[in-house]
């Protein structure tokens, strides 16, 4: 995204409130402590730049930090853009699990200029919040851009595991709530009776985790005694990711609060067969269970280990858009109004009237696949 703005001829700034925040850092501006973060925002939207953060319906911080900004930019007359991420079932939404968060969730989507939201079902539960159709707009998690990138040495502890295990599965999960890991774990229990040797990657940091559930999934790993056949990867970078994508056999995501998951789309876009809890929402060739049993994840990972090219066929590749493109151009409509669409056509945003160019357009900085809410600004040059 900033890339893409940047090319364009605006300045794009990044406020990290990701783990690395206190590292000051040529790549974004830092975020010390929430009243760092609280000045930053202000400080931002008071000299005219727009600012754009992620949220989703899981987590009271990342909404508050959301609410935060939209706060900001409301009274600096510097109305924000939300990127509102994951499917329709979350913890706190849609509308009729909002609970005591309604009134929150309902400032979240009304307090912005724009809300940009992952697909049409997602779109369809903002709007019942009371806001404008008009308002949301869908844009898919996922272009071109994400698949890209190089065959790559994995980290040599990965590396091992693999070339001693047949078949390999992947995963993306954190030792949190949401990501049904019981469920999970008893699965790869009756994986392991019926493949001695299998064994599944996990590409989820180790430690972005809930300590509780940690503990608790630990344990429960140490206990059916299948330790051997799970690896943590850890952290990769997106080219290792992709590289153990290519590597192998399926995909296996166990959240249902996920939406179609950005992650599921690279599996397929590359002919990996995927297998995913059902939420509802997941593209047409994937492999569905139910996120609560354990004998069905089982039943179809198994059916597509055993009907391999079967199911390879079947993969059905989604249609790839410009994502980044079309984030940038929403983002850019909302700072430019009614002139957005002339400027845009006219080839980069790059003036308003003759001599001068756009006041000002937003970015993002992305989070994790489970983060709730993140932040950045732009300003044109």
């Amino acid at each position: 995204m900033e890339d893409n703005l940047r090319a364009r001829g605006h300045e794009c700034r990044a406020l990290n409130i990701g783990k690395s925040r206190k590292i000051p850092s040529d790549e974004y501006v830092t975020c010390r402590s929430l009243f760092d973060y609280i000045c930053k925002t202000f400080w931002h939207a008071f000299r005219g730049y727009t600012m754009h953060m992620h949220a989703n319906g899981d987590g009271a911080v990342g909404l508050g930090l959301a609410l935060i900004s939209c706060f900001m930019g409301f009274i600096c007359f510097r109305r924000v853009v939300v990127s509102f991420h994951a499917g329709v079932e979350q913890q706190n939404f849609p509308r009729e699990k909002s609970g005591k968060m309604l009134f929150f969730y309902y400032l979240l989507f009304k307090l912005p200029k724009k809300v940009l939201c992952d697909n049409e079902a997602v779109r369809e539960k903002i709007i019942e919040y009371g806001i404008s159709p008009d308002k949301v707009q869908a844009i898919q998690t996922f272009g071109s851009d994400y698949v890209k990138g190089e065959n790559v040495p994995l980290p040599e502890h990965v590396e091992e595991f693999i070339q001693n295990r047949e078949p390999v599965l992947y995963t993306y999960f954190f030792l949190r709530e949401g990501f049904h890991l019981e469920t999970f774990v008893e699965g790869i229990r009756r994986l392991a009776d019926r493949y001695p040797n299998f064994g599944i990657v996990n590409a989820g940091a180790v430690e972005d985790n809930e300590p509780p559930m940690k503990e608790k999934i630990l344990k429960m790993i140490d206990d059916l005694k299948v330790s051997d056949q799970i690896c943590f990867a850890d952290d990769l970078s997106h080219d290792q990711f992709l590289t153990l994508t290519r590597r192998s056999k399926l995909y296996l995501r166990t959240p249902t609060s996920d939406g179609e998951a950005a992650s599921v789309l690279e599996a397929l876009t590359m002919g990996v067969p995927v297998v995913a809890s059902e939420n509802g929402t997941r593209p047409e060739s994937v492999v569905t269970y139910k996120h609560d049993d354990p004998d069905d994840l089982t039943a179809e990972v198994v059916d597509v280990l055993e009907n391999y090219e079967q199911h390879c066929d079947m993969v059905i590749k989604p249609a790839v858009h410009d994502t980044i493109g079309e984030e940038a151009d929403a983002l850019l409509r909302v700072n430019l109004g009614r002139r957005a669409a002339e400027v845009l056509d006219l080839g980069g945003a790059t003036s308003d009237s003759g001599d001068r160019s756009p006041k000002d357009v937003a970015s993002e900085e992305a989070s994790d696949d489970a983060a709730t809410a993140s932040a950045a600004s732009t300003k044109s040059g």
